[in-house]
């Protein structure tokens, strides 16, 4: 019991709380977004499971050595890969997207766990290069550790979850020592690639989002639809918000994936702006917690972990915010803890349970 006790006390309760709170928030949001639909619960009640579930996961990462990791780290790449591929043969498909696999009564999407496993993966390979990566054939092993995983996402196709991973690894190349020099060539390049980009890898529904992202009414009754009622339901919220349960856009069915991809949306309409900015200020404080972890550990295989987590996070609400409000694309990225999905909640719990690890096994500043 007293060691027990002592390992609770050394959780960082700061961030735990946050995630909590914004989970918890969450469920009152997905009851409020879902119960029209058919009178009960079903939604909030499942997501209630997952969130258990992810509790218990974060609990076993937290209590063994993330080290462990690093070892297993090839195997884990392997699996993430063989998951990705049955995705591709025998996966089940909806909205036009093969992302799923079913395992009896329950569905996964391996795509949401291939984020936190291409993290540990990377960081066991940038941790080997403590010099840094000035030059192009330096950077030759890490497109080939991404590059397959990222190319299998792409092909579902999933073009938000492909950028999540390109999120993840700028950002752990950023601070492992990538060289300005190269990004500024990889923008050129990019930029200079955009007609091709644009003709022959888009599909016309991805061009369409962008076309509504200037201008949604191009498609009012198409892609265009979910980015206009969104900006309805946010504007409508007011100051201080319609009240739970009495928002009329996401009440009457108006706003389309109220639970999922818009559920920020939701959060504007019925808590207004004072409750939209509560949310985001519980998730900076899990940034600025997680970015203490980071910088407060010694090592850097774990370091680098807690980075590519931060990252990942902070791409994801701000594409996920900024689509709801018109000044992103519609990609699909749900609002971490918020959106409705269970892979997407226990892989995340996931990552909570090993930034607790991290931050449990900490000794000193790294970055001084």
């Amino acid at each position: 019991m007293h060691e027990f006790l002592k390992f609770v006390k050394r959780l960082d309760w700061t961030l735990l709380l946050a995630i909590l709170a914004i989970s918890i928030l969450s469920l009152m949001i997905i009851a409020s977004a879902t119960h029209a639909n058919n009178g009960q619960y079903s939604f909030v009640i499942k997501q209630s499971v997952f969130l258990l579930v992810g509790l218990c996961a974060a609990g076993v990462l937290t209590y063994f050595d993330f080290h462990l990791l690093d070892k297993y780290a090839k195997i884990i790449y392997v699996v993430n890969l063989v998951l990705l591929v049955v995705v591709k043969f025998a996966g089940t498909s909806a909205l036009g997207a093969q992302r799923w696999i079913q395992i009896g009564p329950f569905t996964l999407q391996p795509s949401e766990f291939a984020k936190l496993f291409m993290i540990i993966c990377l960081a066991r390979l940038l941790s080997q290069h403590p010099e840094g990566f000035h030059t192009w054939k330096s950077l030759l092993p890490v497109i080939a550790l991404m590059g397959p995983p990222f190319v299998l996402v792409l092909i579902q196709p999933d073009l938000g979850t492909s950028l999540v991973f390109a999120a993840i690894t700028f950002g752990m190349l950023y601070v492992s020592g990538f060289s300005m020099k190269i990004v500024k060539q990889i923008m050129a390049v990019f930029v200079v690639s955009l007609p091709a980009i644009w003709f022959f890898l888009l599909h016309d529904y991805q061009k369409m989002r962008i076309r509504v992202l200037f201008d949604p009414n191009v498609d009012p009754y198409g892609s265009g639809y979910h980015v206009i009622q969104s900006k309805i339901a946010i504007g409508s919220g007011g100051f201080f918000g319609k009240g739970l349960f009495a928002g009329t856009q996401s009440q009457l069915n108006f706003l389309p994936e109220n639970h999922t991809d818009f559920i920020f949306s939701v959060v504007g309409e019925e808590l207004g702006f004072v409750g939209a900015m509560f949310l985001l200020f519980l998730f900076f404080i899990v940034l600025y917690r997680t970015l203490l972890i980071a910088r407060n550990t010694t090592d850097r295989f774990g370091s680098l972990m807690a980075v590519g987590i931060m990252s990942m996070w902070l791409f994801q609400v701000l594409i996920n915010a900024g689509m709801t409000l018109g000044i992103m694309p519609v990609t699909g990225i749900p609002f971490p803890f918020m959106s409705y999905g269970g892979s997407a909640l226990v892989m995340n719990f996931m990552c909570v349970g090993l930034l607790m690890n991290i931050f449990m096994r900490r000794q000193k500043l790294l970055f001084e």
